[in-house]
């Protein structure tokens, strides 16, 4: 029941050696298909593929318009970019010049404060090396080293130019 064999319709096989064929109801539809609708009328067709290519001539000349935008957009922010980056740059080589100026007119001659702040720095490297695990034993030479650091830096202050 309800097998295959059973049934008296055609097999067909599709392989590219076999032709194709098709069962006459297929046929007798499509040609009674093919008779009964009537053709558009020539004028009408025409309209309607002028219609379409006007439509579409719209959409590419619409897509052609946002992509020209764009890219003069973006061409626009990129030379406004390369300005600000002139500006930074001649700027900061103007500043590089000041700060390298005012350093040229200062003396090189170091403060006494600089000097004693030296041999703090060395007194704590050498008592945290010597005292590896104890940090705390080193609490004296610290606080001389920082309050020599201050002192430096309130000298620096004072002797600085405004601009």
């Amino acid at each position: 029941m309800g097998a295959s064999n059973s049934k008296n319709e055609p097999v067909y096989v599709y392989a590219s050696q076999v032709p194709i064929g098709f069962t006459a109801q297929l046929k007798d539809k499509l040609v009674s298909e093919a008779t009964t609708t009537p053709n558009p009328p020539a004028a009408a067709t025409a309209a309607g593929a002028m219609a379409n290519s006007r439509d579409l001539a719209d959409k590419v000349d619409e897509g052609v318009a946002k992509e020209l935008a764009r890219i003069l957009e973006k061409n626009q922010l990129e030379e406004l970019k390369a300005k600000e980056r002139q500006a930074s740059t001649s700027d900061l080589l103007r500043e590089i010049r000041d700060v390298s100026h005012q350093i040229a007119s200062n003396p090189t001659t170091k403060s006494p404060t600089y000097e004693l702040a030296l041999h703090a720095r060395d007194r704590v490297a050498a008592c945290l090396k010597d005292n590896a695990g104890r940090t705390l034993d080193c609490w004296k030479d610290v606080c001389e080293f920082k309050s020599l650091v201050a002192t430096l830096e309130s000298e620096f202050v004072a002797t600085q130019q405004p601009y």
